[in-house]
């Protein structure tokens, strides 16, 4: 089972804005062991999409642009992303997150709670 405080500030950001992925990286990194944070930062990333939570896609010039696929898919999609800039996001990751309607309401009841 995943701590939801390893994820909290991800949603709770989410509330206003469109989130970058580093976020969830340094989330990872900090909840993580040194040798298993990529492992878990897909853990995270396939338990938020498969609960709903949020959606992955990019920054377009009319928005945000959701990436389609499973989880699974799109697990792989935002790997490939991270691959192709050697897990250094500020060099021009395309993947950005967004809340959905239970990732916001998730997002407030970390607030309240």
């Amino acid at each position: 089972m995943i701590d939801r405080r390893v994820f909290a500030d991800v949603l709770i950001e989410g509330l206003d804005d469109w989130v970058p992925i580093d976020q969830l990286i340094w989330a990872a990194r900090e909840a993580g062991k040194e040798s298993s944070w990529k492992d878990l930062f897909v853990e995270l990333l396939h338990f938020l999409l498969e609960n709903g939570l949020v959606q992955i896609g990019e920054l377009a010039a009319e928005g945000f642009s959701p990436w389609r696929g499973d989880a699974g898919e799109v697990v792989q999609l935002v790997l490939d992303d991270l691959e192709r800039l050697s897990w250094e996001p500020q060099l021009g990751s395309r993947a950005w997150i967004a809340n959905t309607e239970a990732g916001d309401e998730a997002a407030r009841s970390l607030i309240d709670g």
